[in-house]
């Protein structure tokens, strides 16, 4: 452990790098993204007749329970992180993201929202970004265990 933190301090740094360093932190900031736009759907939008395709399936009230319930089982996961309910959580948490690209793809497709594609980008980023990093994570030790001689150059 670093000379700058106390020695008392030390089991309680060693569990703090161990938490950063794991797929938790994945699920603790899609939670809280997923959690926030949750919450930013449980305010009516003003202007026209809809604010997102999903409402043609859904009121946007009811994807606000949607999204705010899936963000806080994520964060919960967190502190679980190697359970099969950080597992599922994680796949709702991406699938939700890819839901809503598609929305925003099909809005684009039928004319309805001509630039609903751009949005669409940023949705499967985070799916994609997240489902990246929590692979990365679980392959690591692959990628740091000592050859062999039968991989040397």
């Amino acid at each position: 452990m670093h000379d700058l933190v106390p020695q008392q301090l030390h089991p309680a740094a060693r569990r703090v790098r161990r938490f950063l360093l794991s797929d938790g932190v994945a699920l603790l900031v899609l939670g809280l993204g997923i959690l926030a736009r949750g919450i930013s759907y449980t305010t009516p939008s003003r202007g026209s007749g809809y604010a997102h395709p999903a409402e043609a399936a859904l009121p946007m009230g009811i994807w606000a329970v949607i999204w705010i319930v899936i963000g806080v089982l994520l964060i919960v996961a967190a502190v679980w992180h190697e359970t099969v309910f950080a597992a599922l959580a994680l796949g709702s948490g991406v699938g939700l993201n890819l839901l809503w690209a598609g929305s925003f793809t099909a809005a684009t497709v039928t004319g309805d929202m001509p630039r609903g594609w751009v949005s669409s980008v940023g949705y499967i980023s985070v799916a994609v970004l997240v489902l990246w990093t929590t692979w990365r994570g679980t392959h690591a030790r692959d990628l740091t265990a000592p050859r062999g001689d039968d991989h040397a150059h």
